[in-house]
């Protein structure tokens, strides 16, 4: 069970980040051979690209990357960027930040570096200019420059003891004992973690990060920044605008965060887009006769599977001998909606279980033996807690927020992502860039773009980050379902490539109807046409019983 966690941390971390639907889908893993991010050691450089210079003292650095082929694609350029470890003391010591870029292909027409995050916390945006897709529109006016955010896969990781995070509870913290458990168990955590991984580790909130991206704009020649952030990249996105907003051409900020949400507020609205997602599960298999469920009272057949698992009277069918419990059932669910709307699929499994039917799909094939890291990548709680203050003052605090949660999800036993801030109870500082309404004075909009049934970062806070940006930003909705917009539909994927290489604007109000959920016909849903409006390609299905998952929800 420990290896296939080594894999995820090996990767950054970043594997929740796979089903990324961008054009073409391949943001989940590297090809055959090329490196995997989080395997660079802390502040070394990537194969294949040269150092950087040193900073000069307290400027922001100039032209001072060195590109080189990529080890991982000889097609793309790779260099480093020397920045501060801390911005406030400019003098101090450095890290070097790695970049990847692939340069526009019609150098007559571009218009310089589209600077892309693909969210996390821990995400690697070296990988994301490597190998997710952009459009030819796109990669035609922009090099498309990702870079590694400080503390993550090749940029000074923060690296931490696998056993202190296996050590992490994941059951939910609904005792006074479980509550010091945890707060014990994020507390070691977080200084094991800074004993492995140098000052870096104090310093990785997105504060510093935006300080880095615009170093990285001034570097590589451009008077303002093209931005393209998505999940947890768009905090990066407005946070931007607000310090820097006459250095801003274009910014995207896909499936959005809502950074002004406190802790209770940040666990309910997380509850709610979860309970939303499930409620459009509800109303899809009612709908659509291909489902499993369908002509069946959707919501009685479940509850009566979470009872039986609360009871212990639900047996996995491929192996009795493990009763499946509550957590198992809400997070299958809720994995399979992340991305895409598998509501066939979902219906299908849980009727299957319900029916105790063994399934139909071969075994895993094994793992040959490797040996075991023992210290490894995993910048998620460093990134977290930096940019959150999501603790509980003690366990009536944490219950109060977890009752408030629980009440709008009442479908949800314990939601998973309401509990997120547990990994922040044992924190030992303040937060350095805690919540706050953003103050914006950028002349040039920012443009939002959200789904309307998002389960990871909902149309509610989409609303409340739109409505603090007020007149300088305007809000793309996709009616449909799932994380991350671009990539699903060609009326969002014009809109949002016309804003980035010809400033165009969304007209307030601009929505984008949905793709037809997957196994469908184009007509099921929306009346959708087929291609280009299908939607992205469908992916196997999150396991019911699978590997144990870290305590971490990626955004």
């Amino acid at each position: 069970m420990r290896k296939p966690l080594i894999r995820k941390l090996i990767a950054g971390v970043a594997t929740g980040l796979a089903a990324i639907p961008l054009v073409p889908l391949v943001a989940s893993a590297a090809p055959a051979g090329s490196v995997p991010a989080g395997s660079v050691p802390a502040g070394s450089v990537p194969a294949g690209s040269v150092p950087a210079g040193s900073v000069p003292a307290g400027s922001v650095p100039a032209g001072s990357v060195q590109w080189a082929p990529c080890a991982e694609d000889a097609s793309a350029l790779c260099g480093t960027l020397e920045v501060p470890v801390d911005w406030a003391d400019p003098d101090g010591p450095t890290i070097a930040l790695a970049l990847a870029k692939r340069p526009a292909t019609d150098p007559g027409a571009r218009r310089g570096s589209l600077v892309v995050n693909p969210g996390g916390p821990g995400g690697s945006g070296v990988d994301a200019a490597l190998y997710s897709g952009y459009s030819d529109d796109l990669r035609r006016h922009f090099d498309i420059l990702g870079f590694d955010p400080r503390g993550v896969a090749r940029s000074a990781p923060v690296m931490c003891s696998l056993d202190r995070i296996l050590a992490l509870p994941t059951g939910p913290v609904k005792t006074p004992t479980a509550f010091t458990e945890m707060v014990t168990a994020s507390r070691e955590l977080a200084a094991d973690c800074r004993s492995h991984s140098g000052p870096v580790f104090d310093h990785v909130d997105t504060l510093q990060v935006i300080r880095d991206i615009d170093a990285i704009r001034s570097a590589v020649g451009d008077e303002k920044l093209t931005f393209f952030g998505m999940s947890y990249g768009t905090l990066m996105a407005q946070q931007y605008a607000e310090m820097y907003p006459d250095r801003m051409r274009a910014i995207v900020a896909d499936s959005t965060m809502d950074h002004s949400q406190d802790a209770r507020g940040f666990a309910v609205t997380q509850a709610a887009t979860g309970q939303d997602s499930f409620n459009e599960f509800v109303a899809g298999c009612a709908r659509l006769t291909e489902c499993a469920l369908h002509g069946r009272n959707i919501r009685q057949f479940w509850h009566r599977l979470l009872d039986r698992a609360a009871r212990g009277e639900l047996p996995d069918p491929d192996d009795p001998s493990y009763k499946i419990t509550q957590p198992d059932l809400v997070d299958f669910v809720l994995r399979n909606l992340n991305y895409q709307p598998y509501w066939l699929a979902i219906a299908s499994e849980l009727e299957r279980i319900d029916a105790g039917r063994p399934s139909t799909a071969s075994a895993a094939v094994r793992q040959s033996a490797e040996e075991e890291p023992t210290i490894v990548p995993f910048a998620y709680q460093a990134v977290l807690c930096q940019d959150w203050n999501l603790k509980a003052r003690d366990f009536a605090e944490w219950s109060s927020i977890a009752a408030a949660a629980q009440r709008v999800a009442p479908d949800l036993p314990d939601p998973p992502r309401a509990a997120v801030g547990a990994i922040c109870l044992g924190w030992p500082t303040p937060a350095n860039n805690p919540q706050r309404p953003v103050t914006p004075t950028n002349d040039t909009k920012l443009l939002f773009a959200n789904a309307l049934h998002d389960p990871a970062t909902g149309y509610n806070w989409a609303l409340g980050a739109a409505d603090q940006f007020g007149d300088h930003a305007e809000l793309l909705t996709y009616e449909g379902w799932g994380h991350i917009v671009y990539g699903r539909v060609a009326c969002a994927d014009n809109a949002i490539d016309s804003y980035l290489i010809d400033l165009v604007v969304p007209a307030k109000g601009t929505r984008c109807a949905a793709a037809p959920p997957p196994g469908t016909t184009p007509g099921a849903a929306r009346s959708r046409a087929a291609s280009p409006e299908a939607g992205p390609p469908a992916e196997p299905l999150v396991p019911l019983r699978g590997d144990r998952e870290l305590p971490t929800w990626l955004f």
